[in-house]
């Protein structure tokens, strides 16, 4: 398969147009079957100490991500099975800190309810963002390929990771909502987002525009992606947007 990850504008632009086609298909399925949770999250009194635990939740996450890195969890050996365990090992501290604190996972915007038609709602979604992204690209010689990759076992085996990663963006963005209020909790992560790859662009030496606009986009993407889930409460849909997606651009 090609490595479509270019640094060029035809790219980030069928991306964008992707993610907003399947935030608008979410939204409109989510109204019109009434998946939206009629209760909202309750803030706590002591938002600011959630918000401080939560940060030390985060840098647990990162920590443990680094003595992976290392070497020092699961020798996974490409056993799809163990990546999923180390993926579930690296985000424990969520967990963890959530079963602590009592809280529930309506706090990471998941919830049981109707669950298989928001299973349905993220394959819909899905399909809808494959079609803007291969239609804008030119590419629909690659639904086939795409399709065959998104259903390999190796495939499959990380969608734990881009799962868990949704729930850690949900788990940040409640509490800093919390802590203060919708646009911090929005331009944080998406701050915090646009930047993560600058350092690794800057030692492959990439022009500064291409920095900018990666950045750029990166950033948007994300304050789309929050809003959306902020109105739905559910991460389950843009967990399988998520995954296929990267299987599009070849993320893994």
């Amino acid at each position: 398969m090609e490595d479509i990850q270019q640094s060029e504008f035809i790219f980030y632009l069928p991306l964008i147009a992707a993610y907003t086609g399947a935030c608008l298909t979410s939204y409109f399925f989510f109204r019109r079957f009434k998946l939206i949770l009629n209760e909202e999250v309750i803030r706590p009194k002591n938002a600011n100490m959630e918000l401080v635990l939560t940060v030390i939740a985060v840098a647990a996450i990162f920590a443990i991500g680094r003595i992976y890195d290392a070497g020092y969890l699961l020798s996974s050996k490409n056993n799809p099975l163990v990546w999923i365990i180390n993926n579930l090992i690296i985000y424990s501290p969520i967990l963890i800190l959530i079963a602590i604190r009592g809280h529930s996972l309506s706090t990471v915007w998941i919830s049981p309810q109707k669950w298989h038609i928001k299973i349905i709602s993220g394959l819909l979604s899905s399909i809808i963002a494959l079609v803007i992204f291969s239609v804008l690209r030119s590419e629909w010689y690659r639904w086939a390929e795409v399709l065959d990759k998104s259903l390999s076992l190796k495939s499959l085996s990380n969608f734990a990771a881009v799962f868990l990663e949704g729930v850690a963006i949900a788990f940040l963005f409640v509490r800093l909502k919390w802590a203060s209020n919708l646009k911090v909790a929005l331009f944080i992560p998406a701050i915090l987002f646009a930047f993560a790859h600058v350092p690794g662009m800057l030692a492959d030496n990439d022009p500064w525009w291409h920095i900018l606009l990666m950045s750029s986009v990166t950033g948007a993407i994300t304050i789309l992606v929050l809003y959306t889930c902020n109105k739905l409460r559910d991460i389950i849909w843009i967990g399988l947007v998520h995954y296929f997606l990267d299987v599009a651009i070849n993320s893994f």
